[in-house]
């Protein structure tokens, strides 16, 4: 552990609750010591007595506490990044949804766009590029591409539009000289392309949008690849209907792959194309407006809202007051020793705090632990606590096959395939023929880079079960991937009969819930190219 200061169990998990509440960020479980060797970090290099002292900096909302608040993000995020990362959906945005904003904009010559969570801005420049390529009249339009980042530091460096030549592993040559200038092995970005990218710090949990006074309102296009998969459910669920407001009627939402599965979107027309899904705001005009913030207004009219903004406050302060009163009850009870997490539960009975607050929540009794309270836990990515779960239940009934089922995934997730392997040949002993554990295997295969394994179990599970479309589109994929065209275009006409013959409102759980008629549509138009 770094220096003098360390943290128990209890005192980490104070910590990154609010981390979560602050930021929505979310830490591995593997990723635990480390989160915590940075707290001490900081705490000593701020010359705190006690981890309590630092929570209030961070709890308290004051100049000190916000500049705090930056240095940890900046020691916390993670800003590698690259100019055009993701070939597939950047020629998603090329081919179909930059031509398809350019044309409905036409009149106006106004296109908005905002990269969320874009680091040292490597992504809104390459969108910037894009639209170069795909604008004859590139000069005559009004064009803004906001980057939007929690972390300044990072923001700084986008400003400055200065990039090694790592940043362009992948780049075609030619991008980089006709838009960058090389000066001592570093590469200065094209002023016409920087002039029309902005940046500003926003946390996307925290932080109110759209608002009147800010240039994040009005998009036609919102990027947000790779940033939902460090947030827990709920603050998914929190800014995707700030961004959805924040989207133009037809706008549309990019995400990273398989990053919004479980949410309720509802709100949104779900597109699906060949290279990636996509969320669109419907075009409807009779939805209610957002609500925007004017934060220069001084004057409160109406009384009512005034009696009401007071009460919010109240309520505010008592949370503030009661979640530091219950913090300090840990927090002053600094240990010189992290304790591991089986440690510190078989010993939560000499803790008062675990007795009354901690065993609540992590020792429920045997006879109420179900599938669904794991599942919960997984969804927040709380790993290890789902497990234990899990593995109670296993005790219970070593039979349970959505238990493995589950607990295949979460080792997945975590990315400890060897065990994740090892739940589902358990499970598969029980139900040899259980497509979904097959189904697991292949989608951990393929992970793992190993194309030819996931091909094997992928058409396994059409002989298991003939209509199961995923499994078909999935290689369909894998082949389109290996430049096989002609076997990639077989697997997708075998999952288009396959769909035609489900009722058209069918969803599809293996493809973010889709239905059969979003699929048949995707795999058309796909087979039309």
């Amino acid at each position: 552990m770094f220096g003098k200061i360390s943290l128990n169990l209890e005192q980490i998990n104070v910590f990154y609750h609010l981390l979560i509440e602050h930021t929505g960020l979310v830490i591995r479980e593997q990723d635990r010591e480390s989160f915590s060797e940075k707290i001490c970090q900081r705490i000593e290099k701020l010359k705190f007595n006690s981890p309590e002292d630092y929570y209030q900096l961070l709890n308290i909302d004051s100049f000190d506490g916000r500049q705090e608040w930056e240095h940890l993000v900046t020691f916390l995020t993670n800003n590698e990044s690259y100019f055009f990362r993701d070939q597939q959906q950047f020629n998603l945005l090329r081919n179909e949804l930059l031509p398809e904003i350019i044309e409905r904009n036409q009149a106006k010559k106004t296109i908005r766009i905002c990269s969320a969570g874009c680091s040292t801005g490597q992504e809104p420049y390459s969108i910037a590029i894009l639209l170069q390529e795909l604008l004859p009249d590139f000069q005559q339009w009004n064009l803004l591409i906001l980057g939007i980042d929690i972390n300044q530091i990072a923001i700084q460096e986008a400003e400055k539009a200065i990039y090694p030549p790592w940043s362009f592993r992948g780049v075609e040559k030619e991008i980089r000289q006709k838009y960058f200038r090389e000066i001592n092995n570093q590469y200065y970005l094209a002023r016409n392309i920087k002039k029309i990218v902005k940046f500003q710090q926003i946390n996307l949990v925290k932080d109110a949008f759209p608002q009147l006074d800010s240039e994040l309102k009005d998009m036609d296009l919102i990027i947000c690849r790779n940033v939902f998969i460090y947030f827990e459910a709920k603050a998914i669920a929190k800014v995707i209907n700030k961004i959805y407001h924040t989207l133009q009627p037809l706008g549309y939402l990019i995400t990273g792959h398989t990053e919004l599965a479980g949410q309720d979107l509802s709100s949104f027309n779900i597109q699906a194309f060949a290279d990636s899904i996509v969320y669109q705001r419907p075009a409807d005009t009779t939805v209610t407006q957002p609500q925007f913030i004017n934060i220069n207004s001084s004057l409160v009219t109406d009384s009512k809202n005034k009696v009401n903004e007071q009460i919010s406050l109240n309520n505010q302060t008592s949370n503030v007051i009661a979640r530091i009163t219950k913090a300090q009850k840990i927090l002053s009870t600094s240990t010189k020793k992290t304790v591991p997490e089986s440690e510190a539960i078989a010993s939560s009975s000499k803790s008062n705090f675990l007795n009354n607050q901690i065993s609540k929540k992590t020792k429920p009794s045997e006879n109420k632990i179900t599938i669904e309270e794991a599942e919960k836990d997984w969804h927040q990515k709380y790993y290890n606590l789902a497990i234990q779960k899990l593995q109670k239940i296993l005790q219970k009934n070593n039979s349970n096959l959505q238990a493995y089922q589950l607990m295949v995934q979460i080792y997945a997730d975590m990315g400890k395939y060897k065990e994740a392997m090892n739940y589902c040949q358990q499970a598969l002993e029980i139900d040899s023929f259980a497509v979904s554990l097959h189904y697991l295997l292949a989608h951990i295969a393929e992970e793992q880079g190993n194309l030819s394994e996931a091909k094997r179990i992928l058409k396994q599970i059409i002989y298991l079960e003939r209509d199961f479309v995923a499994a078909y589109l999935d290689l369909g994929q894998i082949y389109r991937q290996e430049g096989d065209k002609k076997r990639a275009i077989k697997m997708q006409q075998a999952a288009l009969e396959i769909l035609k013959n489900l009722p058209p409102d069918t969803k599809i759980s293996e493809r973010d819930n889709l239905t059969t008629n979003q699929l048949i549509m995707q795999l058309e138009t796909g087979l039309q190219k």
